[in-house]
Formats: structure tokens, sequence, C-alpha cells
């Protein structure tokens, strides 16, 4: 099922499909993984994130074509938007549904910013749908700069916020492990060597799972990954996340398992167009060595990657402390909301949250940096 929405000459095409994998190929590949009709496709049936509806608008101005995937939530549906409602220790901010163009679990979004054609018709389709299935907001997660100012730089600007909510943590691998090791800043670099070290004494291995025995260690894995998240105060994960997800290009669950073969921790990844993706991670807390299995399995994931050519790795989103002491650099992201009320409450309750996520990336970001 498609409905074409604009086709005037010299301006995009816009045509609503209710499957991602229905919608024409787009012209370019995706720049991240959570940008693939893969995950378009296996997040429209989730059941964790409480996605209630959904559709994919391919864009196509004749030269540049992308699909831009849109899913609607009640207003606590989203667990990683909850998570950062807790981080901040906010009061949720929603009054109503919610509209995200993409998912705030994907950690980069940029859908719909191949031009500002482009962005002005993604926003005003989107907003579209969002009045037809009564949603306070339409919601552009995990944008760069530039991608946010496309988003915001559109006819609709009354009830537009351009805000601050995330740090994401990237680093390049080099070609050798030395590489990976100096890039550590000195003052921690023998400390993490001493841990990985032990770690690999007391007889932890790195099992790389694919396909069907990835699928086979997901259970345990949901479990460990849940654990651990909510020692941080939300439960993010669900079983559906991890197995949908596996149809993603390049997923691999790194696990770091005793001689035994028990599972004590573990990274849910992509290896996507020479970087690897780090998304989700669980440990074992019972287990003798799991005060080393982070650090370890960190370590670990650097090795194998450039073992397999990858350039950079992306370690995710905040835990701040222990990414840059492994000598990763934090970037902001962004999200562009767009409210379907001028006059909504969710406005100034966006911005502190906003403000109270700043306080906390302070100390990790470079001098200069903007918030």
């Amino acid at each position: 099922m498609s409905t074409l929405v604009s086709a005037a000459p010299g301006q995009i095409t816009a045509r609503w499909h209710k499957d991602a994998i229905a919608a024409p190929a787009d012209s370019r590949p995706a720049a991240h993984p959570s940008r693939t009709r893969a995950w378009a496709h296996a997040w429209q049936h989730l059941t964790t994130e409480r996605v209630t509806d959904h559709r994919h608008l391919h864009l196509d101005d004749g030269v540049l074509s992308e699909t831009v995937s849109f899913y609607l939530t009640p207003a606590d549906g989203s667990p990683y938007w909850t998570s950062q409602e807790t981080d901040a220790d906010v009061a949720p901010v929603w009054p109503g549904p919610v509209l995200w163009a993409g998912s705030p679990h994907a950690e980069y979004g940029g859908a719909g910013t191949t031009s500002p054609n482009h962005a002005r018709t993604a926003v005003t389709e989107g907003l579209r749908l969002a009045a037809d299935l009564g949603a306070c907001a339409l919601v552009f997660p995990g944008v760069d700069t530039g991608q946010a100012a496309l988003l915001t730089d559109t006819e609709h600007r009354t009830g537009v916020l351009n805000l601050a909510t995330d740090v994401a943590f990237t680093r390049p691998l080099g070609v050798a492990p030395d590489d990976w090791w100096n890039g550590i800043p000195a003052r921690h670099r023998r400390e993490i060597r001493r841990q990985w070290r032990r770690g690999t004494e007391a007889d932890l291995h790195l099992a790389a799972l694919t396909g069907s025995a990835l699928q086979s260690a997901l259970p345990r894995f949901a479990l460990l990954a849940n654990t651990t998240a909510d020692r941080h105060g939300t439960r993010l994960y669900g079983a559906d996340m991890f197995h949908h997800l596996a149809t993603v290009p390049g997923a691999v669950l790194l696990t770091a398992q005793s001689s035994d073969g028990h599972l004590i921790g573990g990274l849910y990844c992509w290896l996507y167009d020479g970087c690897l993706y780090l998304w989700a991670s669980g440990l074992d807390y019972t287990h003798p060595v799991a005060r080393l299995t982070y650090t370890w399995l960190m370590c670990e994931a650097a090795r194998w990657a450039i073992g397999q050519h990858a350039h950079t790795i992306d370690a995710g989103r905040w835990n701040c402390q222990a990414k840059q002491r492994l000598g990763y650099h934090a970037t902001v992201l962004r999200t562009v909301v767009h409210l379907t009320e001028a006059a909504s409450p969710a406005a100034s309750a966006l911005t502190e949250l906003s403000d109270r996520l700043g306080a906390r990336a302070a100390p990790y970001l470079n001098a200069g940096t903007l918030w």
C-alpha cells in the first residue's frame, strides 16, 4: 500500500508506504545501521518500544531519494526516552502520543536531511501524519548540528525546539592493536591494560556470534542487558529488539565467555561500513570476574574490529567517564521537536530536560563545545 502526496514538477515526490521494505531503494547507502531499511522493517514489529502505528515516507527529487520512517508511541512508550527523563530527574514531558522520525533507541537519526527540500517535505508530511494520528509532537532524535538546522529551518516555525539531548562516543581504531592502546590517555592506559590482562588470565575468551548462534544466545543476553540497564534506573531492552535487529547488516554479539562456555557479558553490535557500533551491553554481576568484564570486552571489541579491518569504533551514548578513559571523543547529538500545539506545556519541560542533561555531559565535553 502506498499513497502519493505530492509530485509537482521540479519538486519532491513524496509517497507513503506501510512497510519499510515496500519503499523504493534510496539513492545512497544508509549512513548508519539504524538508517538501513532492515532496521526500519525490524522496528515496525517491536513491542518493547510500544509502536502502535508506523509509516514510511519515500522522498525523491529526481536525483536524490531517501526514506523516512515514522513510529507512533504512547507518551511513555519509548524506554530510551524514559531513561533520558530519569537521568535528567524530570517528570515525563509528553502530554500525549509522540510520532518519532526514527526511534530514540537508535543512536543516530537524520533521515529526511539529504537536502533542504527533503527536510522541508519530511517535516510537512510528518506533521500531517502527526495530526492524523493525534500525536502531540513530531520528533527527530539523534541528529547532528547540520541535520538539526535543516529540520528546524522550515515554514513551520511555531512550537519548534532544537535541543541537545545526547552524547555519542567514537574513536579511530588504527591498523594494529598497539594503535588502539596508544589512543588511550596515558594516565589511564596502564590500569586498563592491567584489567584487560587480568580478564584474560581469568580465562575469559571472546566469541563473536552471528546468525543462529547469535539468536540462541539472545535470551541469556537480554537478561544480562536488562540487569545492567536496571542499575541505571530504566528497563531499556526486550528480547524482541535483539531478535528483530539481528537482521540488520553486520549484526554480531561479542561475548565474554568462561572456559566452560558460560556467557558472562556481551556487547550487541553492528560491523557496518568500516565502523563497529556498540549498541547494548550486558554483564553477569554475580560472576567472580564481572568487575573486569566490561573493560575486557571493550578492549577485545576494538581488537576484534581491527582484525575485521574496521577503521572506527562507536561506543554508543553516555557512560561518559568509562568511555573517556578509553580514549573516546564525545559528540553532542540533538533532538528536533515540532509540537503540534504551539502553546504546549511540553516546551518548557523539554528545555529543562536538555539543560539538565547538559549539566551531566559538561565535564566530558571539549572546551568550547556547545550544548
